[in-house]
């Protein structure tokens, strides 16, 4: 096992332990941090995702994006095995690997804001520990050729911080980092 393997194995077991109170008590404080950023007040259009295997709880920021009129889109895996961004709409159907997905329509414009990224693990330099599959970076590698100044964003648990790993010149960064403690501007 290489080192990213460790500590994606690491991580998701401390994750998948996580109480069910403490999930909801630490996912409002950290989707209270990322709606007071400056950067989401300007944004127009934002891609989350819908939370699995107790994430921060991104589908109650879901809701509250639309309430306060961002134009939200969630992931779904296409037929070649790569990211759509789809407008969010209250129909949902299970996608591959169990993850919910957005019956919306695809979101045929250009011009993202944010993109929140999800991972398993993180380090202080940005980079990130995902599912190993490489769905988001290849998602970034298309995207940028269209979009340079998409900004990402990542919502996670302190303890999903771990220095000890070092990415792959593939691997995108994320701009800025959310726990419940801090809040991390690369």
């Amino acid at each position: 096992m290489n080192k990213k393997d460790i500590v994606r194995k690491k991580i998701k077991t401390i994750r998948e332990n996580l109480k069910i109170e403490e999930k909801h008590r630490l996912s409002s404080i950290i989707i209270e941090k990322f709606l007071n950023l400056e950067e989401i007040k300007k944004s127009k259009v934002i891609m989350s995702y819908m939370d699995f295997k107790n994430e921060v709880e991104t589908r109650e920021l879901n809701k509250k994006l639309l309430e306060i009129g961002k134009e939200v889109l969630v992931p779904k895996i296409d037929e070649n095995d790569k990211i759509v961004p789809v407008v969010l709409k209250e129909e949902y159907r299970t996608g591959k690997y169990g993850i919910l997905e957005s019956k919306g329509e695809n979101f045929l414009e250009n011009k993202i804001d944010i993109v929140i990224v999800p991972g398993i693990a993180f380090n202080e330099k940005g980079e990130r520990i995902g599912f190993g599959k490489g769905y988001y970076d290849r998602f970034f590698s298309e995207y940028f050729k269209k979009n340079k100044n998409i900004l990402k964003i990542s919502l996670l648990y302190d303890f999903q911080i771990d220095n000890s790993f070092v990415g792959e010149n593939h691997d995108e960064k994320i701009d800025i980092l959310i726990t419940e403690q801090r809040i991390i501007k690369l």
